[in-house]
């Protein structure tokens, strides 16, 4: 089956799409629904999407060289190994609304290195070790995620919601905190990096 020979989809939904290791370069997707497809180790090259949903798709390896995003959720997507650095993530394109948003996807293994991720949800997402040195939290939110071995550096955690979130490990003096929320007994791991002397 031939997929996206044209240059602009709207409001079309794409069901059970196979298209695995393929090559997409400069399509546009406005208010689409992507359900089950299948886009393992696909390049998307500055390619758009703009307020679409996907559900139930694996976009392992997925490469995202100049592509945008803005107002995208996955829910219970497979996304691993992904740099989520490589997208257009330039103020022009993506800083309207919210850019993308997870929420029960596995997301182990990628990087958000550097990026704006101004109220972006990652709720009950598995989240083993992901990169987001220099990155923007501010008001994400990590409710539920499981983040083993994930790194946070230089972040800025402003209002960033931690409640429930597991195994995550963040250095208190590497990170800016204001009123970011956490849960017991979880939160306690925050002292690990702190030049204290902890005693029962």
């Amino acid at each position: 089956m031939a997929l996206f020979n044209q240059k602009v989809y709207a409001e079309t939904v794409f069901k059970d799409a196979e298209i695995p290791a393929s090559h997409i370069e400069k399509v546009v997707f406005q208010d689409c629904v992507f359900q089950g497809c299948n886009w393992r180790d696909c390049t998307l090259e500055k390619c758009r999407f703009e307020r679409c949903q996907f559900s139930k798709c694996d976009l392992s390896l997925v490469k995202l060289p100049e592509t945008v995003f803005k107002a995208v959720r996955f829910k219970d997507c497979r996304l691993m190994g992904i740099n989520w650095s490589d997208a257009d993530w330039s103020k022009d394109s993506l800083l309207v609304n919210k850019h993308i948003d997870f929420t029960s996807c596995l997301l182990d293994h990628s990087l958000f290195i550097g990026l704006d991720l101004t109220d972006t949800s990652f709720v009950n997402c598995r989240a083993h070790h992901l990169d987001f040195e220099n990155a923007n939290l501010t008001r994400a939110n990590f409710s539920g995620a499981d983040l083993l071995d994930s790194r946070f550096i230089n972040c800025d955690l402003t209002e960033t919601n931690f409640t429930r979130a597991i195994n995550y490990g963040i250095n208190a003096g590497k990170n800016t905190f204001h009123k970011t929320r956490f849960s017991l007994p979880e939160a306690i791991t925050l002292l690990y990096g702190l030049d204290i002397i902890l005693e029962e």
